[in-house]
């Protein structure tokens, strides 16, 4: 029988039912809210979506927790954000319905979470949805214990079941069942998820000194990773690789890496070549669903537009390309106009969809376009921008064809005549766009995410040489510190609505303490150097990890949490524990104080059996290590010496593979690169599948992980002509009633390429990405290098 591992996997972007209206009428005939729950009191925005659902929501509390262990009831725990697209269409079709929040009101505790206001429970809870689906996604549904320990998890549920995924009637249904019949399996599965999900959270500790081994290992493993087409690493879908980046311009502005900025400068420009671009209003969407980087999942998170603004600057800096000083300046008036607040801090996040319609705010047509701009401006517009489909919607999405030098040349025009007709056309598109429908704005200034901005802004006035924009950075340091801190110094995370609330955690101490040194390497001010280290020294008091030997817990201990994490590799937030590390290098050099360069020396070390064994994981505990190894060069300091078992039938027989296990049922190989004609050769990457097993093919069915092949070389001058997938085939579930797009037995892939003069010992490399499910389960993701050598 399948497992409902894969019945249930449910990535938040990746579901493909529409979102429409539920037909359940929230108002009464007066006007008045039909139903309203506890969340109503919230400050949260995403809380108070669903304030007026008929569920009877709790916010996560000892209230909460007393109800479910008085009654003796199973706590169903919903995880979102207010930006999160299918958060919203749970919301809508699932808990605004009567019915099923009868259900969930007769037979559950239910609690709401808003992950950007507590961190911790999201990073204890997504690792239990891992371990039960493979994969993790948001809208986050898990079931607990009433002694909060996880048994189910899931994340997108709708309203009724669909092929391939089970409606939440049928899921409640079962594990209420569950729940009364069978409660030791139950019982015994949570004890079970509680000690695997301690022993991810705490990091599996093997000391080793920082050593320039790790630096080496991580760049030439991102130079073979590289997309020599796209830019970037690996296939779809592309998040910025911001923190990967950041290392590799370390490799260029150190060592004069030729290779690491041709990599950098390849991805910057077609991240600002594409549709991740917001080339009407500025700013940078959350990440691109194809591997062009054309089509974005448009929410706009502020954290992606600060580490995006500080890899433009810090690239602005080095190398003097007014190209990059256009991205940053949209950037920098797009957080000005649209995510500051009155008291000059930061706003955190703008939804993707308006009208339930994700990307609806941002597309065109092509007659929209032609309304705004009239025939001719538009048709030059069109010759430098290209529309791409999006899924959602009648409209398309710009992207920029070439750079705009480029275009100018092509069509005969100066580069300046070309950049004043496109100002003026992307302004009536903007003041167009803006008599649309706005997408919801969460309005909760969050410390750790202010503190990335106030780095990148106070970076990016240096790198523009612009006062002002410096200033503004300080404007937002002062409102944090003033909004955002206690009497005793301690931190508070979130800020809305004239209120602070939720002591902070180790990242809002982190990001913080480094926006504030930013700020003081910009200006020379002694005041943030001062407030810089009294952060860091609270975190120093409250979270150091004196007992494990070194690194920082993420947040102060509670008896509400079942595992208090101390990990250090990076996620879509840089680790806290490197950024600390970061602060505390800096500190080390600005003070003179011994004690801040032997904490970075003890966290850097604690971690360094991970960093060693996965330095993908963990570009910025490397670019810590790399900066205190050579510290001496700075005039300084010394270098430091170099040197599941099956957990329960419950559920249809959820078996994930042991992480001590090792299934090898792919292998993959390359033939020899066949001359076709001239320059033109033919690589065949075979993938051997063993019996029972499939890979999901390219395009993949649904939401899975299908298989690519990414091409770059170090030596050649090489351009991909076309990579021939082949005809998926097509492979009937029962349990599913639906057939998914695989690839069984040996499976032949032919790479088409234009390899410019060859010399001997150049090479191309191939990365080469699937994920293997039997009839049971689904791995965990792969991916092969292999090089071909000329």
């Amino acid at each position: 029988m399948i497992a409902l591992v894969v019945w249930l996997t449910a990535v938040a972007g990746g579901a493909s039912e529409a979102a429409e209206g539920t037909g359940h009428d929230p108002f009464r005939p007066d006007g008045s809210w039909r139903y309203t729950n506890r969340l109503v009191e919230s400050t949260s925005p995403y809380l108070q979506l669903h304030a007026h659902n008929p569920v009877d929501w709790y916010p996560w509390g000892e209230e909460a927790f007393a109800l479910a262990r008085d009654l003796d009831r199973p706590i169903f725990l919903s995880v979102g954000y207010s930006t999160c697209y299918w958060c919203h269409v749970m919301e809508r079709k699932v808990f605004s319905d009567p019915e099923i929040a009868a259900t969930m009101n007769a037979h559950f505790v239910n609690i709401k979470v808003d992950r950007e206001e507590r961190p911790d429970l999201d990073r204890i809870y997504m690792a239990a949805t891992q371990l039960s689906t493979g994969h993790g996604g948001w809208p986050n549904s898990v079931f607990l214990t009433p002694e909060l320990k996880p048994f189910f998890a899931g994340t997108y549920f709708p309203p009724e079941d669909v092929p391939g995924r089970p409606g939440f009637p049928r899921v409640l249904e079962t594990l209420q069942l569950a729940w009364v019949e069978r409660r030791d399996e139950v019982e015994q599965v949570a004890r079970r998820m509680v000690l695997e999900i301690g022993r991810i959270e705490a990091g599996a500790r093997v000391p080793q000194p920082p050593a320039m081994a790790w630096i080496d290992s991580a760049i030439g493993g991102l130079k073979r990773r590289y997309d020599g087409t796209h830019g970037g690493f690996g296939g779809a879908p592309k998040f910025p690789p911001v923190m990967r980046l950041q290392l590799l311009v370390d490799a260029w502005e150190r060592n004069g890496d030729g290779e690491a900025r041709r990599i950098v400068e390849h991805t910057l420009s077609a991240m600002a070549l594409g549709g991740i671009h917001d080339h009407v209003g500025g700013g940078f969407h959350r990440y691109a669903t194809d591997a062009q980087w054309r089509v974005p999942h448009f929410e706009k998170m502020l954290y992606n537009q600060a580490q995006l603004i500080r890899l433009y600057a810090r690239v602005h800096r080095l190398t003097g390309n007014e190209r990059w000083r256009g991205v940053i300046e949209a950037t920098l008036q797009y957080v000005a106009r649209e995510m500051t607040a009155t008291n000059g801090a930061y706003f955190s996040a703008l939804d993707a969809e308006s009208e339930a319609i994700e990307g609806k705010y941002y597309t065109w047509t092509r007659q929209q376009l032609v309304d705004v701009l009239g025939g001719e401006e538009c048709e030059t517009l069109l010759k430098v921008y290209g529309l791409e489909h999006v899924p959602e919607g009648a409209g398309e999405v710009l992207y920029q064809r070439t750079p705009l030098a480029e275009t100018a040349t092509a069509m005969g025009r100066s580069l300046e005549r070309l950049q004043r007709q496109l100002k003026a056309s992307l302004e009536r598109l903007r003041q167009k766009r803006r008599s649309r429908a706005y997408p919801l704005l969460d309005d909760k200034i969050i410390t750790s995410w202010n503190g990335m901005l106030i780095a990148a802004i106070a970076e990016a006035g240096v790198a523009l040489g612009n006062d002002a924009v410096v200033e503004a950075a300080a404007g937002a340091a002062r409102a944090v510190l003033n909004h955002l801190r206690t009497d005793d110094d301690r931190l508070l995370r979130i800020y809305r609505d004239g209120e602070a609330s939720q002591p902070g955690f180790l990242e809002d101490y982190a990001h913080l303490s480094e926006g504030l040194l930013s700020l003081h390497r910009a200006t020379n001010n002694k005041e943030w150097l001062d407030e810089a280290r009294r952060v860091m020294d609270v975190a120093l008091a409250d979270l150091w990890n004196e007992q494990g030997g070194g690194g920082f817990h993420f947040a102060p201990p509670s008896r509400h949490l079942i595992a208090r994490s101390t990990t250090g590799h990076d996620m879509a937030l840089p680790s806290a524990n490197a950024v600390a590390a970061h602060a505390l290098i800096e500190l080390s050099l600005q003070t003179g104080e011994e004690k801040y360069r032997e904490k970075a020396e003890a966290l850097l070390t604690v971690f360094g059996g991970n960093v060693a064994r996965a330095p993908s994981g963990h570009s910025e505990l490397i670019r810590a290590a790399w900066r205190l190894l050579t510290l001496d060069e700075e005039g300084r300091l010394t270098a430091l010496q170099v040197n599941r078992e099956a957990l329960s039938d419950f559920y249809e027989d959820l078996t994930p593979v042991p992480r001590n296990e090792t299934v090898n049922v792919v292998n993959v190989s390359l033939g020899e690169p066949r001359r076709e004609r001239g320059d033109h050769y033919t690589i065949d990457v075979r993938l051997s599948i063993a019996e029972g097993w499939h890979v999901n093919a390219n395009s993949a069915s649904a939401d899975l992980i299908p298989t690519s092949v990414t091409v770059n070389s170090p030596d050649l001058d090489v351009t991909v002509e076309g990579i021939d997938y082949p005809p998926a085939e097509a492979l009937f579930f029962s349990a599913l009633q639906e057939s998914l797009a695989v690839y069984e037995g040996v499976t032949e892939i032919p790479v088409r390429l234009r390899v410019g003069p060859a010399t001997e010992g150049d090479r191309v490399n191939l990365l080469i990405q699937y994920q293997a499910c039997d009839d049971s389960r689904c791995l965990a993701p792969e991916e092969a290098m292999h090089t071909v050598t000329w």
